[in-house]
């Protein structure tokens, strides 16, 4: 039976599904709930001459030196508990969680198949990382400008017609008393720039305005790649960006060039990374121009659009724990229909039995933010 560990954290769906996903095929998973680190786990490495020993220990997860034919690397995170820290202390005790985790995730079990590595995950992430790779490996991107220079901003601007798109090198959002904020894709003219000292202490990606036909969202899965055109120009909310049309968005399955689907998998290998989701612009004129590679991204929410066999695909890859596993898609499959109604009731239990995962919000409010 193959044991496979999912890095995970309360109330995430996904690793609940695929969990699941695994057992239907004969698997055992073991889920890590991360975020109960440093409050309810007990993490520790310890070298005694030349041997190394591993220990975790928490709510529903006791290993010692463990041993997994596969890692998924889907959601690691740590949630410091700030009632039992002085706010003097808190970015020293963050930083040490941090430090020791990256640490820890580097040097465990180095025998088994990740999705993806850890270390190269952290290195894909990074936005000019990704541009200057696919660049090498052939692949058509928009002239962008990674700056915080109001004048670089201003020239880059009126060089491509006066209108550009913006975007956040992350997707932190923002909270007040009444209303929320969330940064997506966005139309930008010079007229609409704050001030110059606002613009140099945030800097941000600014990319010239593509004419779309559709989008396409590509799922690498080792050597699989399963592709849906998402038919963006066809909502009113998700012209730019589609993800602010998720209810009235349709996508269909689509057949990828073999152009690129090479150059996606080579943009893989490049990278380090067994597995990634790829977003592209489809030109009126069919040309597809590469955006960016989420190295975890979102895939079971396309399933339920286009019917896309990707949960069974995606357990078939960790049970096997190699690049190059054997799927065929034409093959009786597990759908994410047959397990979401218990991956759902799972996912919300969890959340009573481990510690949440930090929201990625900036509190912008008058007083204290608001309890989980």
């Amino acid at each position: 039976m193959s044991e496979v560990l999912l890095l995970t954290q309360p109330r995430d769906v996904h690793a609940f599904a695929v969990a699941e996903a695994l057992r239907r095929k004969g698997g055992r998973p073991v889920l890590w709930h991360t975020s109960d680190f440093p409050s309810q786990m007990g993490e520790s490495v310890a070298f005694r001459g030349t041997a190394a020993r591993t220990k975790l220990k928490g709510p529903e997860l006791d290993l010692i030196d463990p041993n997994f034919v596969t890692v998924w690397h889907r959601r690691p995170s740590f949630a410091l508990d700030s009632k039992l820290l002085h706010p003097a202390d808190q970015r020293f005790a963050e930083l040490e969680c941090n430090v020791f985790r990256r640490s820890l995730f580097s040097i465990m079990l180095k025998n088994s198949f990740w999705v993806n590595p850890p270390d190269a995950a952290v290195v894909a992430s990074r936005k000019l990382v990704q541009h200057t790779a696919a660049l090498e490996v052939g692949l058509q991107v928009p002239d962008t400008l990674y700056t915080n220079d109001p004048d670089e901003i201003r020239g880059f601007i009126r060089e491509h017609g006066g209108k550009i798109i913006y975007k956040p090198f992350q997707g932190i959002s923002w909270q007040g008393n009444e209303t929320s904020w969330m940064p997506y894709t966005s139309l930008l003219q010079e007229d609409q720039l704050v001030s110059d000292e606002i613009l140099r202490s945030v800097p941000g990606i600014y990319q010239e305005l593509i004419e779309k036909d559709s989008e396409a969202r590509v799922t690498v899965i080792g050597k699989h790649l399963l592709s849906a055109k998402i038919l963006s120009q066809d909502t009113t909310g998700g012209r730019v960006d589609w993800r602010k049309a998720y209810d009235e968005l349709k996508m269909e399955p689509l057949e990828l060039p073999d152009e690129i689907s090479g150059r996606c998998l080579a943009l893989l290998d490049k990278l380090g990374l067994v597995f990634g989701c790829f977003d592209f612009i489809i030109k009126p004129g069919g040309e597809f121009v590469f955006l960016e590679v989420n190295e975890m991204g979102q895939f079971l929410f396309v399933e339920s659009y286009t019917g896309l066999p990707l949960l069974d695909a995606f357990s078939e890859f960790l049970l096997q724990g190699r690049v190059d596993f054997q799927w065929d898609r034409s093959q009786k499959a597990i759908a994410y229909h047959d397990v979401r109604e218990k991956a759902d009731f799972e996912a919300a239990a969890s959340a009573a039995r481990h510690v949440s995962a930090p929201v990625q919000t900036i509190w912008e409010g008058r007083g204290d933010p608001p309890k989980r």
